[in-house]
């Protein structure tokens, strides 16, 4: 009851100094027109509240109170202890307890803010939190060291002190390490030099031995996370499957439910699957992973995008067509401009795919679809952007696709013309293997005059470096494939084949 009663006195005290019974009414009006008006205007608000079309300094002063009610609203309903229940909440919870504890400590109601600060420090424990851990630790050694002096509490909190920070320096190298790998990777447009790919090895081993004695959340998501990376950048499947349900196991073993840890760790051994071919195992993962988040979430959009790969790996054509537009139908894809221009091309291709009959929708399917109109299409995107080239080519080819299904052969030369041009001004490093490839599999079709069995011959040797290559599906990197080029290829053939009435080998 002590702390009930400290909470409520200093409440009281900091309710009489601010008066904010002159603005409670007002606040109230002002939560009513913002629900009942949306895209409020400060003009309008005004206009709503006093009558007066002119902004005042009283419609300011009120504006800053409702701001700072909704935040303390936010902060209210956020903190509450049963959102302890995972990592990322329970953050929010040991916060608001830290500043609880301090406004107490500070008038002057000291024993109250020591149990706040205790109940804290076990928070901080129980789900990692290394910088809170050591803040705590050390308000709470003074305190047992020499205001209520208890020398076994005293040498405990200083003992951890140590603990925690040694973790915090492992955590802040875990933490560069990734700002420098990331900035690495983006710099060289998504890839590594052989140089820099040792760098990221000798940082990933000295990471691995700190992980081996400091298993904070921090260093267990990050450390595993980036080793999986590694391996993966190397072409290192199968390792970095063994990373990927390493850190699964290490991440659930923490006990504090950190999901973005076990949702990195799923959607890498997802990855690793798709890598190594074994699609249907790929796909279960997959639907954990999605099953795990937010619908038109971030990492939404990005988990949905890689199972598309998957989809079409596996030719699996009514799930395509159940993904794509259920992505495509989600009111926050907009907010994200990057994943929006990927599925507005996977929009197209579904009404490829639709026109050559490789999906059958019936009347209601129809409904979630918009109309489609190819010059439309080709508007709507920038195109001929040097940092988008995986996605420039995929846009052109599905041009390309739907003129083979008119017979347009002249404007496909044209289409080839123009792709010829953007590989000598944008794609003339070796991490654009994959594009280039791809450009002179299409030009040798133009070479073959079109016919199946000839374009198949002429670009055999192409499509088997092609197939053996790895697929770019990381976001960061320019050379990511919307629809994967060998996918698309095993369609151009087939189109050839099904106006010459000839038959293309499968793969």
């Amino acid at each position: 009851m002590e702390l009930i009663n400290a909470l409520y006195k200093l409440k009281k005290t900091l309710i009489n100094k601010r008066r904010d019974d002159i603005f409670s009414k007002k606040i109230a009006e002002f939560e009513e027109v913002l629900d009942t008006n949306s895209n409020l205007t400060d003009q309008d608000a005004c206009k709503l509240l006093y009558g007066n079309n002119h902004v005042t300094i009283t419609y300011r002063s009120l504006k800053y109170r409702v701001e700072e009610k909704l935040m303390n609203d936010l902060l209210q309903l956020c903190s509450d202890e049963e959102n302890l229940k995972t990592r990322v909440n329970a953050g929010i919870v040991l916060d608001k307890l830290i500043i609880t504890g301090q406004a107490l400590q500070k008038k002057f109601f000291r024993k109250e803010a020591i149990l706040i600060f205790e109940k804290s420090y076990k928070l901080a424990e129980k789900f990692s939190f290394s910088a809170q851990a050591l803040n705590l630790g050390q308000i709470l050694a003074m305190h047992y060291g020499y205001i209520e002096t208890n020398e076994k509490k005293m040498n405990y909190y200083l003992d951890n002190n140590k603990h925690y920070l040694n973790i915090l320096n492992a955590e802040n190298y875990v933490r560069e390490c990734n700002v420098i790998i990331s900035n690495m990777y983006l710099r060289n447009v998504g890839g590594f030099s052989e140089s820099q790919l040792e760098e990221v090895r000798i940082m990933v081993s000295k990471m691995n031995e700190l992980k081996d004695e400091f298993k904070s959340n921090t260093i267990v998501v990050f450390v595993n996370d980036l080793t999986y990376f590694y391996y993966q950048s190397i072409g290192d499947y199968n390792k970095g499957l063994e990373a990927a349900k390493k850190g699964l196991a290490e991440n659930i073993h923490l006990n504090n439910d950190d999901l973005l840890g076990i949702y990195q760790s799923k959607r890498n051994i997802a990855l690793s699957l798709f890598y190594l071919r074994k699609f249907e195992d790929a796909s279960a993962w997959y639907k954990e992973v999605i099953a795990m988040l937010t619908p038109g979430t971030r990492n939404w959009f990005f988990a949905t995008s890689l199972y598309y790969l998957n989809l079409i790996s596996i030719r699996s054509y009514n799930d395509l067509f159940k993904l794509s537009t259920e992505v495509l139908n989600n009111k926050n894809l907009v907010k994200f401009p990057y994943f929006e221009e990927q599925w507005k091309i996977r929009e197209a291709y579904l009404h490829f795919l639709i026109r050559v009959g490789k999906i059958n929708i019936d009347k209601e399917d129809k409904k979630v679809l918009k109309p489609f109109s190819l010059s439309k299409f080709m508007n709507s995107l920038p195109f001929h952007s040097k940092d988008k080239s995986g996605q420039n080519i995929t846009i052109i080819v599905l041009q390309i696709l739907f003129l083979l299904t008119d017979h347009k052969y002249g404007q496909i030369i044209d289409r080839i013309d123009a792709l010829n041009q953007y590989t000598y001004r944008y794609l003339r490093k070796d991490e654009t293997f994959r594009s280039n490839c791809f450009i002179k599999m299409l030009v040798l079709m133009t070479k073959a005059d079109f016919h199946p069995i000839r374009t198949n011959t002429y670009t055999e040797d192409l499509r088997k470096k092609l197939e053996n290559s790895s697929l770019i599906t990381d976001e960061k990197s320019t050379q990511v494939e919307i629809i994967p080029y060998d996918y698309l290829w095993n369609l151009i053939l087939e189109l050839l084949a099904s106006k010459k009435n000839n038959v293309v080998p499968e793969y």
